[in-house]
């Protein structure tokens, strides 16, 4: 759809200094216009950070030829140190406080101006600047009704996001910021007889009326109503298919956090099968039922080819029988398939679905800073590992391209100078915030600690296969697991007629290794077929309440498979 915005008005006098979208030449142009001053002209600037950056209002007070007065409220220390540094050695007023929408509050707008404004302060005085980032309509609104004061040009913030036909105040709350609508301000301004007369991507210029007829109405030809002065650039848009599926239209991702809207995490119909026309013609309930049961037969085909083995981690004395029966199919299946699906772990559903969804968060969604915070140049390579930085083909003598995957490992933590105990490597509150940082850590910690019993029970269930000696021992340091995330991102190379692996074939490192997968559309597992093929190395598509792993030997056990081959050899493809 074509864009009504119109680039004849006051936009075409934009230009910056210090404002950020053209603001700096719209208020020049403006105060060009409106010459009804003889003396010193004032303004009013709620959230002037450190009176340079981004303002609106430093170029008024540095005119070369124009005398500007000021008041300038800030209320972070340390950029209100900067701010009274600026202007040490003139007359403008700086004032540091939270300034409250609260109009009891006697830090409120209309009380701070009333308390600490000069005896010269005027009336009606020229200009006001609101950009708090929240309550920037409250405090307009406060200014209007609950003072004398009045501005001939008032500037505000609104929140860019929101549609023109939406009328969206935040709660009247000094903790919250969610930012008003324009059409919001909009409607509180011609309230108090002012004139919407331009827009920037985050500010709405008003002009009182009066002064809008008999300055500034000629210098704009056409009428100024939202549509015609503002675009929305960064709007989010939602629509639904036929099936129940949500799509995201426009921005697609959290503006202030500089965080991916993921689709998949938006649904209201969580899976696949639940998603289908309920007014199709025909047979719609018979289909919604069918694909309901296939969907429960496959996953009952995966609980069938699966080995449960409960009888070595529910713990206490289980039969030697069980035991026996176990082992003997966990062996039979490594040897015939070179990989093994287990159940029966005891680990919980929530726990392997909650270390999934924050190993996402972290490889995909967090800032690259995050995953840098926790680089570490460790023999046992704790921490993250950025993709192109890896190559596990080189296990096995093969000369390709290094790995297009993201990568984190913890691991044992003993508190001595081992090497393969070395203290884990988190993310940090400053890098990821607290809360996320510390839910990340309990989440995988959790996993990790879960899954170190599981992967040790399953060694012993094959080492009694086997008929070798037990695997338990006092040393901490001969069972050392190492838990790696793996985040795999499609690259050039795997694009067109002639794609390659996200990860070439490799040797697995270690006695075992236990892989959860979370059903993702960028990468498959796949085995050798002992023929120079390969073979896809089916899962489930989700995590059932008895989670199931896949157990795979690699080259260090890979003589179960009689000849000594990499049978065991692992291999991500692209779908």
């Amino acid at each position: 759809m074509p864009s009504l915005r119109r680039q004849d008005g006051l936009i075409r006098f934009g230009k910056d200094n210090t404002s950020q979208s053209g603001e700096d030449g719209i208020i020049s142009r403006l105060f060009s216009l409106i010459d009804d001053s003889s003396g010193p002209r004032w303004c009013v600037d709620v959230g002037a950070w450190d009176g340079k950056h981004l303002s609106n209002t430093y170029s008024l007070l540095h005119h070369p030829t124009e005398k500007w007065s000021g008041l300038l409220i800030e209320a972070d220390a340390e950029k209100f140190n900067d701010l009274c540094n600026l202007y040490k050695d003139t007359d403008i007023c700086c004032i540091q406080a939270m300034v409250s929408c609260i109009p009891s509050s006697t830090l409120s707008l209309s009380n701070l101006l009333k308390r600490s404004a000069p005896n010269e302060f005027p009336q009606f005085f020229d200009f006001l600047c609101i950009d708090v980032d929240g309550t920037d309509y409250w405090l307009m609104h406060d200014v209007l009704h609950n003072s004398s004061y009045r501005a001939k040009v008032i500037v505000v913030e609104f929140n860019p996001t929101m549609p023109h036909d939406l009328i969206y105040i935040q709660p009247r709350n000094d903790k919250i910021r969610n930012g008003s609508s324009i059409s919001a301000v909009v409607e509180l301004a011609e309230k108090f007889n002012y004139q919407l007369v331009e827009t920037t991507c985050y500010n709405a210029f008003f002009v009182d009326n009066e002064l809008y007829h008999k300055y500034v109405e000629q210098d704009i030809p056409f009428e100024p109503t939202i549509t015609n002065l503002h675009e929305i650039t960064m709007g989010t848009s939602i629509y639904q298919l036929y099936d129940g599926t949500l799509k995201l239209h426009g921005c697609k991702k959290l503006l202030w956090h500089r965080l991916p809207i993921r689709e998949d995490e938006i649904q209201v119909l969580k899976h696949n099968v639940d998603r289908l026309f309920p007014f199709a013609p025909g047979e719609c309930e018979t289909s919604i039922q069918q694909i309901q049961q296939n969907t429960k037969e496959d996953l009952t085909i995966f609980q069938d080819i699966s080995v449960d083995i409960s009888s070595y981690c529910e713990g206490g004395y289980q039969s030697d029988e069980s035991k026996r029966q176990c082992a003997d199919a966990l062996l039979s299946q490594l040897q015939s398939d070179g990989f093994a699906l287990i159940r029966g772990t005891g680990i919980s559903q929530s726990v392997c679905s909650n270390a999934l969804s924050w190993t996402h968060k972290f490889l995909q969604d967090a800032p690259e800073a995050v995953r840098r915070s926790t680089l570490t140049k460790d023999r046992a390579r704790r921490g993250y590992a950025p993709q192109n930085t890896e190559n596990f083909a080189s296990l096995i003598g093969d000369n390709e391209p290094n790995d297009l995957v993201r990568k984190f490992r913890i691991g044992l933590e003993t508190g001595d100078n081992f090497s393969l105990t070395q203290p884990n490597a988190w993310p940090t509150n400053e890098s990821w915030g607290e809360e996320s940082a510390t839910r990340f850590q309990k989440a995988i910690q959790e996993y990790y600690d879960a899954v170190c019993l599981v992967a040790h029970a399953a060694l012993q269930a094959i080492c009694d296969g086997l008929n070798i000696e037990d695997v338990n021992t006092s040393s901490s340091h001969n069972h050392t697991s190492i838990l790696t995330l793996l985040g795999y991102r499609k690259g050039s190379r795997h694009q067109g007629k002639h794609k390659r692996p996200l990860v070439a074939a490799h040797s697995d490192v270690g006695a075992i290794t236990v892989l959860l997968f979370d059903a993702g559309g960028c990468a498959t597992l796949q085995r050798s077929d002992g023929h120079g093929g390969w073979i896809d190395v089916n899962l489930p598509q989700y995590v059932p309440n008895d989670p199931i792993f896949v157990i795979n030997v690699g080259d260090c056990l890979s003589d179960i498979a009689g000849n000594g081959e990499s049978l065991f050899t692992a291999l991500t493809l692209l779908f």
